[in-house]
């Protein structure tokens, strides 16, 4: 089961990458859209996220860092015992004004990539996919779920006439969030859900907010709560 947390982290809004042109995968000044060495992925599966601790984001421009405390937004020993290692696919769009929640699923599973980049990555800690953004709609009284979801992601906005596909999106929250999914005509644009609800893209070194999403191991169970914020999920371990 996949699980997105409720509140996204909004510490200093990091990056998604930054490293400078001819560090890892980066060929640009503006970081690379490679999640497999991306630098908020290093900070969420290795860094101060997953160790509970203060420590270093990437901000800004060419390996540039900003102090960070996730003391108490970080994962407890307990929480990562319930996480799976699971393979996260990393297929990208090379647009952004085109494309349904449910064509984002099918290409977020799929090969197409800029030169050079990954298809997937094995690990614990991601961020939400557009999919994840789009298929969260209840839709509203002007504009039903299934209206939201047979329209582009990018036309998600008030001037559209969309506001009710965001207004009643529960991962919507009036600021800029980065989703997992990199731009694939590009070495270093991401998708990202804008402050207005609409998606778009923006270089990997933008300081937005991130959502971690993880998945859980099969023998973890909700047995209570309904996942908002002032009623969360409450998790059980069942030994099998």
């Amino acid at each position: 089961m996949k699980l997105t947390m409720i509140k996204p982290c909004h510490l200093e809004q990091p990056t998604w990458d930054n490293k400078p042109s001819g560090t890892g995968s980066s060929t640009s000044q503006y970081g690379s859209n490679d999640w497999s060495d991306s630098a908020i992925q290093v900070v969420l599966n290795e860094g101060a996220y997953w160790n509970r601790t203060s420590g270093t984001c990437p901000s800004d421009q060419n390996g540039a860092t900003t102090n960070c405390d996730f003391s108490n937004a970080g994962l407890t020993k307990r929480a990562k015992a319930m996480i799976e290692t699971v393979t996260w696919k990393l297929g990208g769009n090379s647009t952004y004004n085109d494309v349904t929640a449910s064509m984002f699923y099918e290409r977020e599973r799929g090969t197409t990539v800029y030169t050079g980049r990954p298809t997937e990555w094995v690990g614990e800690v991601g961020l939400m996919y557009p999919s994840d953004y789009g298929y969260a709609t209840s839709g509203g009284s002007t504009t039903d779920r299934a209206t939201c979801l047979a329209t582009e992601l990018y036309n998600w906005m008030s001037s559209t006439g969309f506001s009710d596909c965001y207004n009643n999106d529960w991962l919507f929250n009036g600021s800029l969030q980065w989703t997992l999914t990199p731009r694939s005509s590009s070495s270093d644009f991401v998708f990202r859900v804008s402050y207005i609800g609409y998606l778009s893209s923006a270089n990997a070194n933008s300081d937005d907010g991130i959502r971690p999403s993880i998945y859980l191991k099969s023998n973890i169970a909700v047995t209570s709560g309904d996942g908002s914020e002032n009623n969360p999920y409450i998790l059980t371990t069942y030994n099998k």
